[in-house]
This record gives C-alpha cells, structure tokens and sequence, in this order.
C-alpha cells in the first residue's frame, strides 16, 4: 500500500514539480549560464545560417541530453535516500545540512564567486558537434559543467529528493528541473535568439535563490532546534518580506558597491529572511489535527488510547516530511476519515521527539501508520502516502478483522 507520486501529484502536490521547474529555469538565467546558452548553441552548429528544421532537432537533441543528465542524478538521490533519510531525524545531521544551505547561499550572494571554467566550454565543443548525437553527448555532460553556477539550486533539490527516499519523486522533480533548464537552448536555438550577458535582472535572480536557500537553511535548523518552531506571524511576516524587497534583498548587490549599498543589502535580506521565517512557522506550526494525542516524553498517549479503545490508529511523522503534511492535512481531515475515526483512538508519534519508541516500534519510513487493538498488540500497518479512499479501505479491512478476533 505504499504511496506514489501520482497519488500525491491528485492532492496538490505538483506545486513540487511546479517549483523543480521554475527552479530549472531560473538557474539558467544567472551571470555566468546565461551568456553560455548562444555560445553553446554556436559551438553545435545552432545559428542563423542554419535551417530552423536543423535547428530546433539539434537543440532538441542537446536539452535532451540535459534531462537525462539530470532524471538520473535524481533517480540516484531517490534511491540511496533511504540511507540519508535514515539519519535526517538527528540534530547534528540537519545542522551539518543548514550550514551547507548557509555556505551555497553565500555563493548566491556572490560573497564568493564561482564563474563557469572556459576549459570546460572546450571540452564541451569537443564533445559535441553539429551531429545530433553529438549535441545530445554535449548535452549529457552539460549539467556538471554548469554545476559551479547552478551548484546551489540543484543541491537544495537533490538534498529534498534524498529527504523523500523515493526514485520516482526523484526522477519527476529533476526531470522537471532538467526540462526548466533546458527550454531556453531549445527557444534559443529555434529561433536563434540573443541573449543577454549581464544585467540587474540576472543578478537578481541570484539574490532569489540566496535569500531561498537562506530559508532552506532555516527550515533544517528549526528541526534540529524546537526553539526555533515557536516565533510566527502571518501579518508581521509579510510585512518584514516587503521590506526586506524594498531595501534591496534582491536589486541591491554585494559585489563591486559601497559599504552603504552593502549595509542596505544586507538589511534587506535579514528583513526578507526573517519575515520568511514566522511565515513557515505560521503555515507548519500545527501538525496534528485537534482531537489527536500528540505522543510526547511521560504522555504515554498510545498505552492510554489502547486501554480506552477497541482500535487506536497511530501515525508515526515529522514535521519535515512532505508526504506526513499530506497525510495530516488531506487524508485524515476528509470528512469520510474524520467520521469513520470519531470513535476510535488516534495518536500522534512524531519520530523525532521519540526516536526509542520508533525504534521499538521498528519504524522504517514516514509516514507510517499503525492500527493497534484494546491490548495494544499491533494489528496491522502501511507506509507512505494515501489518500483518503484508500485510507478507508485500509480502514474497513482492519474494522472487519478486529471484530472477528
């Protein structure tokens, strides 16, 4: 009964594909890819010489190449994500990922500068070619030479895909970010556009994915530090995020100004950041649905539930996890579910604030949900995503099963 990404993609969550993509497009559009894209093309044989039918095949060819690249970076990350998954839940682990969040932000600021090597751009010519074969063996390639500029989005991605432990989310959000970055190669190449080589637009998209992998940062530490889940505000937030746009947290620049334009920045994007932070505690801060017992240290809701109820359903979570927040605020608070549940138990475990009871309860992957009976001996359990049709045949079956013991 585990979820697939399809079922998820039916309850809303093809904004994840939605931000891959836009993310994929947005990388292109930095200093130091953008100006590649018409040289790249140049060096396939994509120029206006060439026939728009020539044209548009080979730069099919090379976005093609593109999106293998990076569908296989995410099938990779989805599989050995069960190992990196495994640890997520420790403090020193999401620290140690907030602090790498920290550093690529950094490089989006341009606080220290990454430019794409020119040696790599003659490899690439080499490797390529007017050939199709060639400009899709160019395109293979491409993403790693790209990797010193777009480093930092594709990492934040590729750390969530790891988060997920599923090869197919993988595959889905980077080959949505692979057809992101792709798409201006094959318009450039169409049409055999210019683009432009530098610009305040450009350095603004980069102050975009800074002040966002900011947040990253902030979302994993708040994890590793409960401290951190309690500021919130809605108003306030929003409030702080337009003045940090004001102040410069994305037009403003870091590189090449004065100390004042400097201060003014860093202002902006304190402001922007902060305001972004009570925003994700507003939207995350109640993770389990009222009449649930929240399982904590001492509260021994699921011994309670079990002497009280003829069937207690528990379902072990994070706040972290993408897939539990879908469970929560979906499955179980469609009304069918809300109904069926009223008159039996339901706990809330999360896994990081009882790691031992996860443990005894051998709890592989989040979600899971487990059916108890009055003895608290376990019934039966699933993992991952469902909805809510599938939730109450999972329902109806246990119902049926206890009732015969």
């Amino acid at each position: 009964m585990d979820h697939t990404f399809l079922n998820a993609l039916s309850q809303g969550s093809a904004a994840a594909v939605l931000v891959a993509f836009v993310a994929g497009l947005l990388s292109v559009a930095t200093p130091c890819v953008l100006p590649m894209v018409s040289i790249t093309l140049g060096v396939l044989g994509v120029n206006k010489a060439a026939s728009r039918g020539r044209a548009v095949l080979t730069s099919l060819s090379y976005a093609a190449g593109i999106i293998v690249t990076f569908t296989g970076l995410g099938i990779f990350f989805g599989l050995s994500g069960g190992l990196f998954g495994s640890y997520l839940g420790h403090p020193a682990v999401t620290i140690a990922i907030a602090v790498i969040f920290l550093v690529l932000a950094a490089n989006a600021f341009e606080l220290f500068v990454v430019d794409l090597p020119q040696p790599l751009m003659r490899l690439l010519s080499r490797t390529g070619g007017p050939s199709y074969p060639g400009a899709f063996c160019a395109g293979l390639g491409a993403g790693f030479i790209a990797a010193p500029c777009i480093g930092p989005v594709l990492l934040g991605i590729l750390t969530f895909v790891a988060t997920t432990k599923n090869a197919v989310v993988g595959a889905l959000l980077l080959t949505a970010y692979g057809l992101g970055f792709a798409l201006p190669f094959i318009i450039v190449g169409a049409f055999a556009l210019r683009l432009p080589v530098k610009g305040a637009l450009l350095c603004g998209v980069k102050s975009l994915f800074g002040v966002v992998l900011l947040l990253g940062s902030f979302w994993y530490l708040r994890e590793a530090l409960p401290a951190l889940r309690q500021p919130r505000g809605l108003i306030v937030g929003l409030a702080l995020v337009a003045a940090g746009l004001l102040l410069g947290s994305l037009h403003k620049s870091f590189r090449d100004s004065g100390w004042l334009e400097k201060l003014r920045k860093s202002l902006g994007v304190a402001a922007a950041v902060i305001g972004g932070a009570l925003l994700i505690n507003s939207a995350v801060h109640n993770k389990a649905t009222a009449d649930w017992c929240l399982e904590k240290p001492g509260k021994a809701c699921l011994q309670t539930s079990c002497a009280e109820n003829d069937l207690t359903v528990a379902v072990f979570g994070a706040s972290w996890c993408p897939w539990c927040e879908e469970l929560e605020k979906v499955t179980l608070k469609d009304a069918r579910v809300v109904a069926r549940l009223r008159d039996h138990g339901k706990v809330f475990i999360d896994t990081d604030a009882n790691r031992a009871m996860s443990r005894d309860y051998a709890v592989q992957g989040i979600p899971t949900v487990a059916f108890f009976d009055r003895a608290c001996h376990e019934y039966g359990r699933f993992a991952g995503y469902v909805d809510a049709d599938e939730f109450l045949k999972v329902l109806d079956a246990v119902e049926k099963g206890i009732r015969s013991k």
